[in-house]
């Protein structure tokens, strides 16, 4: 493929992502399965594209308004003038019209207002723009941000532009880490443990992992190193009773599982039923057998009372903004409104309230998020604890918890971010 014909492809991608709530990964997922003829070396040129437009939406859209060419809401042209600021801006092509050219394949030509676009973007000064549109964050949550993380703030949103690592759990059910992390660096994979959980791996340089026999096995899951402490902040133990109350895939109840040598009892649910779909798929591979995936829905909701008082641990992954996870799902940059942010809000304290009665007198909660936002995190927990005075936080021995709690950034940990507390219930 020609470079006008990468560009296209983006172009249209990004389109179908403006248009579509699905998943981004899933929508480039289904595009290039559809273009079989796509080499892995032009794949990497569209997505270079598609993923860097996504990273910079905001500080994109900020220049083009700043230009008097904002694209208002129509997916293809705003797809169309994003890739544009993004080439002329942020790499400095010098040949964009050329490859405008409507031939073989690439874009249709520009017009009069595009190219005066283009010559108003040569000249603008990024550092003019506010802030926020310079670090990629929509307006509100720059706010939220700055008031969480004061002193960090521009550092942390900066971080959330750049790609994310690629990290593996070992199955401790079937082998060490020491021993997995000889298996792939005889195959020539290089890699290295991950600083901080017990159990992670970190990949020197990203490549296709999927299909390798030892993730086929279940010897391995790919999870962020973040995801893995907040199942070790759970300090599961063989025969304890442990839920896992928004398991989606079954990614933090595998490791739980793992923690608890496969004896005792872990219940792993969830609200949406295609999130469950392939958790006991998983499970088998891992060789997990003490776990019971159920869906919560209308009719669950007298076995829910008489789950009552019986669980050692609770682990609520709460729904949030995901504001931790840009780098690896930049679009949730744009997706989430003020207005959702509030329901989130609103439907964290739900689950926290719900959840609490599932543990039993001197049973802990873990409440946890992928946001890096201050009323996702400690303002639902002093609530919680305000209104539930039969609980009392129990502040995390790591080394690198802050004021008894897990907070997590790409700029200190190299992880994405993520909150954890773990909230005890009174023995009596």
């Amino acid at each position: 493929m020609k470079p006008a014909a990468h560009i296209q492809s983006a172009i249209e991608i990004l389109a179908e992502i403006y248009h579509s709530s699905a998943p981004a990964d899933g929508i480039v997922h289904t595009y290039m399965r559809q273009r079989r003829y796509v080499g892995s070396g032009d794949r990497r040129q569209i997505l270079e594209i598609v993923y860097g437009v996504m990273r910079q939406y905001w500080l994109l859209d900020g220049m083009l308004s700043h230009c008097w060419a904002n694209p208002g809401e129509d997916p293809i042209q705003k797809a169309r003038r994003h890739v544009l600021a993004y080439l002329v801006k942020l790499k400095a092509e010098p040949f964009v019209a050329e490859l405008f050219s409507g031939d073989d394949y690439a874009p249709k030509p520009l017009s009069q207002a595009e190219h005066d676009l283009i010559a108003n973007l040569a000249s603008l000064d990024n550092k003019g723009l506010p802030e926020a549109a310079q670090l990629s964050c929509p307006g509100w949550i720059y706010d939220c941000v700055k008031e969480s993380h004061p002193d960090q703030y521009r550092d942390i949103l900066f971080s959330l532009k750049g790609s994310a690592t690629v990290d593996l759990r070992v199955n401790t059910l079937k082998g060490s880490r020491e021993q997995i992390l000889a298996k792939l660096r005889k195959q020539g994979i290089e890699c290295q443990p991950t600083p901080l959980s017990p159990w992670g791996i970190r990949l020197t340089q990203r490549q296709p992992l999927r299909q390798h026999p030892l993730l086929q096995q279940g010897v391995l899951e790919i999870q962020d190193e973040g995801s893995q402490l907040i199942a070790w902040a759970c300090e599961a133990q063989p025969g304890m009773a442990v839920w896992d109350y928004c398991a989606g895939a079954a990614g933090k109840t595998l490791a739980l599982a793992a923690m608890m040598h496969n004896k005792g009892r872990i219940i792993a649910t969830d609200v949406m039923e295609w999130r469950l779909k392939n958790a006991p798929q998983r499970l088998r591979r891992a060789g997990v057998h003490n776990v019971e995936t159920r869906l919560l829905d209308e009719e669950s909701g007298k076995w829910l009372k008489r789950q009552a008082g019986k669980f050692d641990c609770v682990l609520v992954d709460a729904p949030c903004t995901g504001s931790g996870t840009w780098r690896r799902n930049p679009e949730l940059r744009w997706r989430m409104s003020e207005k959702g942010f509030q329901e989130i809000l609103q439907k964290q304290r739900e689950i926290l309230q719900k959840a609490a009665l599932l543990v039993k007198p001197g049973g802990r909660l873990v409440y946890a998020t992928c946001s890096l936002l201050k009323p996702e995190n400690r303002d639902q927990i002093t609530e919680f604890l305000d209104k539930n005075p039969d609980f009392k936080l129990h502040p995390l021995s790591f080394d690198f918890a802050k004021e008894g709690v897990l907070e997590l950034n790409p700029l200190e940990h190299q992880t994405d971010g993520f909150f954890a507390a773990v909230i005890i219930r009174n023995k009596t």
